[in-house]
């Protein structure tokens, strides 16, 4: 809020300081051209008339290209003002708007690390300091277990967005059959959330592309992850796999709130998150989607969101 005040204050400051003195040059001219329309009037008698009408001349031309050469530099001067402060105020928007998706990251993964640590401490507790029976201690081993699979994801997460951060290359090592590595995505995450239904229309079986498989598991665990933490309460996820234009598409469509078209252009951002973290229901880190942008981007394919219908959002993968 200082660094805006002083900021517009300067920047009125260096406009007027520009208008006052291009207003004096203008006065100076004026009172230029005159002193020399007196010189020439004065000395009217001792010169010719085809020498007074040149003389008369060339004071006009000087007038102009005085007005000109202020204008033009005044002109060139005013817009270098206004590009460097453009420049530097959107830096300083950048800045100020990447502090606070930092802010907001800081306070996502505090709560996504707290939660499940919590968990598994409560559960080892209560096996530690009760006698339980079989079936109670499996379930406390399990919901332990997927505790556990949660930070491990989150881990996952954080550490392949640094490596990412400046990669400009991948691997194409593995040969990827898409329909296999998505049935794999969708069995695990049933095993962990047993009340998640998700609709299979996996169409196309032989699709085969090079990659590295440990980044396209993260891309397609993403995916329904974003689908199942935005999806309403025992509402469908659907994940299909078609051939569109000779491409093959994979989509994963989900029945959530939706996002909005200003949103839809600012989701795949690093640590973006849609609402304030404070209020949101859902939580998470903003690194998910924007794993899944720059690995499909490294690749060279293509992925967008539009609106489901009638309500949610479609995420698309094309391959080409």
């Amino acid at each position: 809020m200082k660094f805006t005040i002083a900021y517009t204050l300067l920047f009125v400051y260096v406009i007027a300081a520009i208008l006052f003195w291009g207003y004096s040059l203008e006065k100076q001219k004026d009172v230029v051209y005159q002193l020399e329309k007196t010189i020439l009037e004065n000395s009217k008698l001792n010169i010719s008339q085809p020498q007074y009408i040149d003389q008369l001349k060339s004071i006009e031309q000087k007038r102009v290209r005085r007005t000109k050469q202020y204008y033009g530099e005044g002109g060139t001067f005013l817009l270098i003002i206004l590009l460097t402060a453009g420049i530097v105020y959107y830096a300083y928007y950048r800045q100020l708007r990447l502090s606070q998706l930092q802010q907001n990251f800081m306070l996502s993964i505090t709560h996504e690390l707290k939660t499940p640590i919590a968990g598994i401490k409560l559960n080892m507790q209560t096996m530690e300091k009760r006698k339980l029976d079989e079936e109670t201690s499996k379930q406390l081993i399990k919901s332990s277990v997927l505790e556990t699979n949660r930070l491990n994801d989150l881990c996952n997460n954080i550490l392949i967005a640094t490596q990412l951060e400046n990669k400009s290359k991948v691997m194409f090592a593995d040969e990827i059959n898409l329909t296999s590595l998505v049935k794999e995505e969708i069995e695990e995450f049933k095993m962990r959330y047993p009340a998640l239904i998700i609709n299979e229309l996996l169409l196309v079986d032989d699709y085969i592309f090079k990659g590295e498989t440990t980044l396209w598991k993260v891309v397609i665990s993403n995916l329904i992850e974003n689908a199942r933490k935005y999806s309403l309460h025992n509402e469908p996820i659907e994940i299909s796999i078609s051939k569109e234009n000779n491409n093959v598409k994979l989509s994963i469509k989900d029945s959530g709130v939706g996002i909005s078209d200003t949103e839809k252009l600012r989701i795949f951002q690093k640590f973006y998150r849609i609402g304030n973290e404070n209020t949101r229901s859902s939580k998470g880190t903003g690194l998910g989607l924007f794993i899944v942008k720059k690995i499909v981007t490294l690749y060279k394919y293509d992925i967008s969101v539009k609106n489901n219908s009638p309500k949610g959002s479609i995420f698309e993968v094309v391959f080409s």
